[in-house]
């Protein structure tokens, strides 16, 4: 009898590459180790409102989505982690007080500061990239918000906000693939993947020595921490690939599938 699995997949650089391209192999492993009973979610720091279509279509059993601020089995959230309203007005009043652009995530709605959407079609047009379709400001609620993600041409900046915020929320920088951009994301003191998957194990009853997180960025490092087995992407970065027990393939040279295939899941 086969093991059943717990793997934990990140999405840009993981799964989907340039933000729109997600490699037929990875789409045939992920069913094929579903199919054999092992369990596959998502993480990462998208929120469902840019989960949903051809990426959840693949199939999963659930999603740690927000950066770990939500976990999900099916439609169920068994975690979750928002901002206070205090906390939401004292980002707003940051990204207003240096002129940084950004967007406040819920766990299926995205608003962007009032600048944001017209400087971001600018920047996406003719690189191919998907331009992120953003919510009625009507519609913001700043009791439900659960991360902010920003983004400034100007780096310095960048790096005082990571800095700055750093002293009292979950920060890591360099996550939305923007041409001539620097970013960050902001989240809640205590959130990051590895705590939303070490919540999702527990509700489930499964041990995390037979989980699997895969990824290729810096805010996958908790949850390779977490994980009985990580593995990185052959596109990620040296220094995350050092984190890592494995390193795979490239996303564009069937990387999921040739992980699935080491570790015995198809």
């Amino acid at each position: 009898m086969i093991a059943r699995r717990a793997v934990f997949l990140d999405v840009d650089g993981t799964i989907m590459q340039n933000g729109r391209y997600i490699p037929p192999s990875a789409i045939e492993a992920i069913r094929a180790a579903r199919a054999r009973g092992h369990l596959v979610f998502l993480s990462t720091g998208r929120g469902m409102a840019e989960i949903q279509g051809e990426l959840w279509d693949i199939g999963f059993d659930g999603a740690v989505s927000n950066g770990g601020a939500f976990a999900a089995v099916g439609d169920e959230i068994v975690a979750g982690t928002l901002f206070t309203p205090a906390e939401v007005a004292r980002l707003q009043g940051y990204l207003e007080r240096t002129g940084i652009h950004g967007y406040f995530q819920s766990f299926d709605q995205m608003f962007a500061t009032p600048a944001l959407p017209a400087l971001m079609a600018a920047k996406v047009e003719g690189t191919g990239l998907p331009m992120k379709v953003f919510h009625d400001p009507a519609d913001f609620d700043d009791t439900q918000m659960a991360k902010l993600v920003f983004v400034t041409e100007d780096e310095d900046a960048a790096a005082r906000a990571l800095t700055e915020l750093g002293e009292d929320f979950a920060v890591v920088g360099g996550t939305i693939p923007l041409p001539g951009w620097a970013s960050g994301e902001v989240a809640p003191r205590g959130v990051h993947k590895g705590a939303a998957i070490l919540a999702l194990l527990a509700h489930l009853g499964i041990d995390p020595d037979d989980a699997i997180g895969i990824g290729d960025n810096w805010n996958d490092a908790e949850m390779f921490e977490v994980c009985g087995t990580s593995i990185a992407m052959g596109n990620a970065a040296p220094g995350v690939q050092e984190l890592a027990d494995q390193v795979t393939t490239a996303i564009d040279d069937d990387g999921i599938r040739n992980a699935f295939l080491r570790n015995g899941l198809i």
